[in-house]
């Protein structure tokens, strides 16, 4: 399986960025510190916004996150 480029500039992939989410990266500025996706022109920011926020769609609910003890 192929994965998109998403960063031309740093050569990042969409399988990297959505492996960086997996490990609990939670906005496009984790994603930038840790794949450096986006940090050189910028064009890619979009992509990689509407990647973010399609994971944090998709991503089931960790219970543990979710407890309200108020």
């Amino acid at each position: 399986m192929t994965s998109r480029l998403v960063c031309l500039c740093n050569l990042v992939d969409e399988k990297e960025i959505l492996s960086a989410l997996k490990k609990g990266a939670n906005s496009t500025s984790d994603i930038q510190r840790l794949t450096r996706a986006g940090t050189s022109c910028g064009k890619c920011l979009p992509v990689i916004d509407e990647i973010v926020n399609v994971y944090k769609k998709e991503k089931p609910k960790d219970q543990q996150t979710e407890l309200d003890f108020g």
